[in-house]
């Protein structure tokens, strides 16, 4: 269901985490995990064809912050290896959303390494003992490009 259908439906949103973005800019439930432009894109509503579509047949960099951890996340696909790292926030800003560049060439804690993109990354990568699956469900997309 699109933003724009709920909004006609005046259907209450339930907030994530408020001002995420600036002064009344509200991270809301709706905004997390694939969006619908991202299931026409990619032609499927599942999850792992989604991620095989944008990362693995397009080579996408996709960056994304999980909300149950507080991190900002990046699959770096332009070189090789295929980095999956943690990305780095500026603390110093006071809205969330503005701590990170959302840029997977940035520096950061490398969790995984793949010689190239494939499915492996979907079935080998965890996060807090979750599934990639789990994680972008519960995270806010922040780039695919």
């Amino acid at each position: 269901m699109g933003l724009n259908y709920r909004k006609k439906l005046n259907i209450k949103r339930k907030i994530v985490i408020p001002e995420f973005f600036a002064p009344g800019e509200h991270l809301y439930e709706d905004q997390l995990g694939w969006q619908e432009n991202d299931r026409i894109d990619a032609m499927s509503s599942v999850s792992r064809e989604i991620f095989k579509y944008y990362v693995i047949e397009i080579g996408f960099n996709f960056a994304f912050y999980y909300v149950d951890n507080d991190t900002f996340y990046g699959i770096h696909t332009e070189c090789i290896p295929t980095e999956v790292k943690i990305l780095p926030q500026n603390k110093n800003e006071k809205y969330l959303g503005e701590r990170c560049t959302y840029d997977t060439h940035d520096n950061g804690e490398v969790l995984y390494s793949f010689e190239e993109p494939d499915m492996r990354m979907w079935n080998e990568i965890r996060i807090n003992g979750k599934s990639l699956e789990e994680v972008i469900e519960r995270s806010l997309i922040l780039a695919l490009n």
